[in-house]
């Protein structure tokens, strides 16, 4: 039985727009803040303050609304929701059998916190729960199905990846034969390993697609990123106090398979 105490969101986050690339750090509770408007916020047990996206059944990270653009820093999901600068650069997500996916906040910026890999002529990529720490558990760690997906490799690069993936009945059929890519790099903070993804070379090969990596220049303020000829406009500011004030309760615990 599910246990659900009701609280009142916090405030707003007050964070201030303005052009060009500053120095900007926000605080667990603008995670908080900025999320609660699209989703509800549980104190879920082992991984304390999580965020269940209000998405219907078919959301899945680093699939739904997005695509993969490449960048000087590694491949980077780029998502169209308003919200996609926290959940698909900080932290991990998990799948719960009651709510469906949810996101772990975490400290550190990075392209993308997925895992990649291959297999035949396809590529597949996976969210990193929580317990998968950096380095070479990267090359260790096996998703469960339910976690990964898969294109072909042709169509990495597509802007309507979702409707470009595979049915799931081929990463259950094909899920032992993913082979894990090595190819990472690490975060500017604390030195934490990313998977950078495929490489790029090999990437142009497949889709026939001449890719120009983009840099990234940060901005203040939590606008969708964008991409402008060589250059990507990212807000990835310094993540500091790590709880929030408010919070819904739930009392048991659904992790799906992969935990």
């Amino acid at each position: 039985m599910v246990v659900i105490a009701v609280i009142f969101f916090g405030c707003a986050s007050s964070k201030t727009v303005a052009q060009g690339p500053v120095a900007v750090s926000v605080s667990y509770q603008d995670f908080y803040d900025d999320l609660a408007p699209f989703g509800t916020w549980i104190d879920y047990p082992a991984y304390g303050h999580v965020w269940h996206p209000a998405m219907d059944g078919n959301f899945r990270p680093y699939l739904t609304n997005g695509y993969w653009d490449y960048s000087t820093e590694g491949w980077m999901w780029m998502s169209n929701y308003s919200w996609g600068w926290a959940p698909f650069h900080y932290g991990r997500w998990i799948y719960d059998d009651l709510y469906g996916w949810l996101w772990i906040p975490g400290y550190e910026w990075s392209p993308a916190w997925v895992t990649w890999g291959t297999f035949d002529d396809f590529y597949a990529w996976a969210p990193l729960m929580p317990e998968v720490n950096v380095g070479i558990q990267f090359g260790y760690w096996r998703p469960a199905a339910l976690y990964w997906n898969v294109c072909g490799r042709g169509h990495i690069y597509d802007r309507d990846i979702f409707n470009v993936v595979e049915k799931r009945d081929v990463v259950m059929n094909d899920i032992n034969r993913i082979n894990i890519i090595d190819n990472f790099s690490t975060t500017r903070l604390h030195n934490q390993y990313y998977s950078k993804g495929p490489d790029i070379n090999e990437v142009e090969r497949f889709t026939s697609r001449r890719i120009q990596p983009a840099s990234i220049r940060e901005i203040n303020n939590s606008a969708v990123a964008r991409r402008e000829e060589n250059e990507t406009q990212v807000y990835r500011p310094t993540v500091t106090n790590p709880q929030p004030r408010e919070f819904r309760r739930i009392d048991n615990n659904n992790v799906g398979p992969g935990t």
